[in-house]
């Protein structure tokens, strides 16, 4: 069934047959849009339905997703836990918590089959961060702080609560991402090129800088679009 067209995509392909190139996107939504029907990808208990790649451990402690960094650990303690399921357009809900002076991410669209990754001695190259999309989580990073798109789009400062509980709304949608940070417009519809599909991802950092920076997730949901 083709669906209706809304009145500001109407305007736009009426501008384009009379003779235009393209039209700038519509900037995202001033507040973040809510999932009508959300899906867990964190159940609470485990985690099921998510494959952990590296080895520093991801965790269920009281409801809440964890990880805490093993400096042994390859890529210096670097772990990423990815869904098993690819995703193309949707909307993804989280609510974190990093310790402050903390790294940690949001993968989108990552490409790389995850037997490929287990099967990396080193996780796989490119990392998800560049063969996806990243929504950035670090508010002390003074180009990409949290809810920037890595390497892509450069987000709102200050928007994240360092050292408590956030909310962090994505919509993913063609080729463009569009974030919002505690009720707040972090990047707005900003365009990639990498990626058309692929799993969802968590980042544990490595390096000694951040062995001491525990990374929380108690709730991660999502809408296909």
């Amino acid at each position: 069934m083709i669906r209706a067209l809304t009145r500001t995509a109407a305007v736009a392909a009426a501008l384009c047959a009379a003779g235009c190139k393209s039209q700038p996107s519509v900037p995202a939504a001033a507040t973040p849009p809510v999932l009508s029907a959300p899906v867990p990808l964190f159940n609470g208990r485990d985690t099921s339905g998510w494959v952990q790649v590296l080895d520093s451990k991801w965790t269920v402690e009281d409801g809440v997703l964890l990880a805490r960094q093993d400096p042994k650990g390859r890529r210096d303690g670097e772990s990423w836990l990815v869904t098993e399921k690819d995703f193309t357009d949707f909307l993804l809900a989280v609510k974190f918590r990093v310790t402050p002076g903390g790294n940690s991410g949001v993968f989108l669209r990552d490409p790389i089959p995850r037997a490929t990754r287990l099967a990396a001695p080193d996780g796989g190259n490119p990392g998800p961060w560049e063969s996806g999309i990243e929504a950035n989580i670090n508010a002390v990073d003074p180009e990409y702080p949290t809810g920037s798109i890595w390497a892509i789009a450069k987000g709102t400062k200050g928007v994240e609560h360092a050292g408590d509980w956030n909310d962090m709304v994505i919509e993913v949608r063609g080729d463009r991402v569009s974030t919002w940070v505690n009720g707040q417009v972090a990047v707005s519809n900003a365009t990639q090129t990498r990626t058309k599909t692929g799993g969802i991802g968590l980042q544990r950092h490595g390096t000694p800088a951040f062995a001491d920076k525990l990374v929380e997730f108690k709730q991660i949901d999502i809408q296909e679009l």
